[in-house]
């Protein structure tokens, strides 16, 4: 096999179930010149047999005796892949057939660039529940970094490793989760990421999933992630206590406000963030008040089981900060304070 352009890697842990169909979306890809190289990370299944049932050239396994984690796998994957450039699949998602020939058009003609993302669907059960757009603006995307860790959805990201090796940037072994996220954000300091705006990507809402474990360990979950939240802070010059890191982590997660001063809060948090911003100029002042702008209609979703009053200090609050208001936000905000709506997704049924 010649050297290819492209490594993808695709570290998988007892996934029997799922690779099957996730290493047939890599092999079927419309651009060929790819190594696929998978990386066991100690299963126990027959994730092994399901592996070597294929002949493809293309791929290449390592297979680890004990399970080392994901960040480890991720680590070796960018120590071991061959190709110039190195795209990510998780082991129980699927990829659209055009992904890599899209991300490589985008990357050879962009070589200013240090890596790319795409749109991404989620799905169970085979149907599709929720699709991420991410940002295409490369200045948009970094100060987004600071509240969105899918401002690059890591597991569509394809990056140029030249430049990875040039600024030794590796993944933290002592996170358990949210390494992605730590990986993106410091990537972003050194270099330029964009977003192909179409959905290349299905991730798979399974039980196998990291995050899937943690998702009702709200604790556990903070204690891991307010260590990146404190190295995104830092580029504003900000050092915050625990209970302001608590608010940060309120505002970046998707879970409903119980008592209304959790939501004044996490406003005067987003005031103190624009402040910062406009002392410091980290990040482009006009794109950095639309992250904040978004943030609080996010924060207002939130709050819409409060009624009128989540709507009053929505628009008096913007108002006074002169943060436009989208109308189609309105009004869906008007709609589901007037319905004192208490989940974060609005269905009518």
């Amino acid at each position: 096999m010649k050297k290819p352009l492209l490594t993808v890697v695709m570290p998988t842990y007892n996934g029997e179930k799922y690779i099957r169909a996730a290493i047939d979306s890599v092999l079927n890809q419309t651009f060929e010149n790819f190594e696929l190289l998978i990386i066991n990370d100690g299963s126990a299944d027959d994730t092994i047999e399901i592996i070597s049932s294929y002949k493809d050239e293309r791929i290449r396994l390592i297979d680890l005796e004990k399970n080392k984690g994901i960040a480890y796998c991720r680590n070796l994957g960018l120590r071991e892949a061959l190709g110039e450039f190195l795209a990510w699949t998780d082991c129980d998602d699927l990829n659209i057939s055009t992904r890599f020939e899209k991300q490589l058009y985008f990357l050879q003609n962009n070589p200013d660039f240090g890596g790319c993302g795409t749109w991404l669907s989620r799905f169970k059960a085979d149907k599709t529940y929720y699709v991420t757009k991410a940002y295409e603006n490369p200045e948009t995307i970094k100060a987004a970094l600071l509240f969105k860790p899918a401002s690059i959805p890591n597991a569509t990201a394809m990056l140029r490793l030249s430049e990875i090796k040039k600024h030794d940037l590796k993944y933290d072994e002592n996170l358990q989760i949210s390494e992605d996220y730590d990986f993106i954000f410091r990537c972003s300091k050194y270099l330029k990421f964009s977003n192909i705006q179409e959905v290349l990507y299905m991730y798979r809402d399974s039980e196998t999933s990291i995050m899937k474990k943690y998702e009702d360990q709200d604790l556990n979950t903070f204690n891991i992630l307010k260590e990146v939240y404190k190295k995104t802070l830092a580029t504003l010059d900000l050092f915050p206590s625990e209970k302001e890191l608590r608010i940060h982590h309120e505002i970046c997660s998707r879970k409903i406000f119980s008592q209304f001063s959790e939501y004044e809060a996490c406003y005067y948090w987003l005031e103190n963030l624009k402040i910062a911003n406009d002392l410091k100029r980290e990040y482009d002042i006009k794109i950095f008040n639309h992250i904040i702008t978004e943030q609080f209609f996010f924060l207002s979703k939130k709050a819409s089981s409060f009624g009128l009053k989540t709507l009053f200090f929505f628009i008096q609050k913007s108002l006074k900060n002169k943060w436009i208001i989208n109308p189609k936000n309105y009004s869906k905000l008007a709609v589901r304070c007037a319905l004192k709506y208490n989940k974060f997704e609005f269905k009518l049924t």
